[in-house]
């Protein structure tokens, strides 16, 4: 037990460490784009002519940093920003924490001004979305990762969605400081709370391997069947206080599936962490952080608090979205009541949320209000929660919550038309060349 015990103390002492002072707080955003080619909307793949890699280095010849894989171009390195690649050739910005929203769209755009001035050329497009709306995955290649060779094995007997996830999905992920355990705490209760209700209003897929999706929270499905072990929330979110420990101990019962061990791979299968850490792991740092990274709860514990539930969405939506969750979890009035409101709720009744929106999407209620009536108080909070220069950013999300509408719905509400056409809101070359 003492040595076990030696292993939650290196977990929580990292969380410790990564406490940050209020008044340094900043924040990050990463948002996953799909390469598209224009005519048909088709998954453009990692090894095709004008495809993934070839992007890549393009934008290695305009000043980004490679990162090499046998070979192979896998992501790059920048200023303030990454570039990394999901499995299926999803290509996901990441932009290094920064003190003001305002850096933050700047990098960004900067960033999707650069890859659309090559994309144009090649007769492709960059779109923000949840699911690839015309290619299956059979028709998508995987990148040449060693990391998602082993996922993809590890998979194969899990959920039915897992390969769905890995290849077909776009995220939007949020990044937040926590200043001690007490506001970990609360900021990790309340996003998780928030997490079927964001993936039902927020959710951006309205198709699925090629059709109409009838489900407004399709990423949520996809998650719930790709592998319980390490998706959803851990098991003790509802305990009183779910703190550092506890998320140690989460990770401690889950198979990381593969680890990092003097700079190689190592693929661990069902065996789970604390087995590792006790037999034939002493980590550095670099180690740790990456095992950080091999369960992927929507509320996912780093250096900082990454909120992944979140369909891809397109600018200015994304940045609307970045400052929803400031609004609500930045301000110390909003977030002590949020957490005030939700300290109460049992596992069973979360489930039992997740339960009826899964199956009437918006139509279902939350707590004693109508989903767009929660939805509405949350934004209005949120508008309070900013800054006075950043509220105007959270217009587009309002438009749509006074309009009941989500973003998978704004898209099919075009339905009669091309899907180019209907989509043509998530085109980001479109996009900037309206934002000149």
């Amino acid at each position: 037990m003492g040595k076990y015990r030696n292993k939650v103390d290196l977990l929580v002492d990292y969380f410790k460490d990564s406490e940050c002072p209020v008044e340094n707080r900043k924040m990050g955003i990463e948002v996953e784009h799909f390469i598209l080619d224009s005519q048909f909307l088709k998954a453009t793949t990692y090894n095709e002519e004008d495809g993934v890699e070839e992007l890549l280095n393009a934008l290695v010849e305009r000043g980004w940093d490679p990162r090499m894989e046998e070979g192979h171009v896998v992501g790059l390195e920048g200023k303030s920003a990454r570039v990394a690649l999901e499995p299926g050739g999803q290509l996901e910005l990441s932009i290094l924490p920064q003190d003001s929203i305002e850096d933050l769209r700047d990098i960004y755009l900067n960033f999707v001004k650069e890859v659309v001035a090559i994309l144009d050329g090649w007769g492709k497009v960059l779109f923000c979305l949840g699911y690839q709306p015309v290619s299956r995955i059979d028709e998508i290649s995987m990148v040449p990762k060693e990391r998602y060779d082993y996922m993809h094995d590890y998979f194969g007997d899990r959920g039915k969605y897992a390969y769905n996830m890995m290849k077909s999905t776009g995220a939007i992920h949020v990044n937040l400081d926590y200043f001690d355990e007490g506001d970990y705490v609360k900021k990790n209760l309340v996003a998780n709370v928030l997490s079927p209700l964001v993936y039902t209003v927020l959710g951006n897929s309205p198709y699925f391997e090629g059709e109409v999706s009838e489900r407004e929270g399709l990423r949520r499905l996809i998650w719930e069947n790709c592998d319980s072990d390490r998706c959803g929330h851990p098991s003790e979110l509802f305990v009183d206080g779910f703190g550092y420990e506890n998320y140690a101990n989460y990770l401690l019962n889950t198979p990381p599936m593969v680890y990092k061990k003097g700079g190689e791979l190592v693929y661990s299968e069902d065996k789970l962490l604390k087995e590792i850490l006790l037999e034939e792991l002493d980590p550095t740092r670099e180690e740790l952080e990456y095992l950080l990274t091999t369960v992927f709860p929507d509320v996912r514990t780093k250096d900082h608090l990454e909120i992944r539930m979140g369909d891809s969405l397109p600018y200015p939506y994304s940045f609307a979205y970045l400052c929803f969750w400031k609004g609500l979890l930045y301000s110390e009035t909003n977030l002590n009541d949020l957490y005030e409101r939700f300290k109460n709720i049992t596992a069973e009744q979360f489930r039992d949320r997740k339960r009826r929106l899964g199956e009437r999407g918006v139509k279902a209620g939350w707590g004693s209000d109508s989903v767009f009536s929660a939805y509405r108080d949350l934004l209005g909070l949120a508008e309070r929660g900013l800054e006075p220069g950043e509220r105007e950013y959270l217009r587009p999300l309002k438009v749509l919550a006074e309009k009941e509408i989500t973003p998978r719905q704004k898209t099919l509400r075009s339905l009669s038309e091309r899907r180019s056409v209907a989509l043509a809101w998530c085109n980001l070359n479109e996009i900037i060349e309206r934002e000149g």
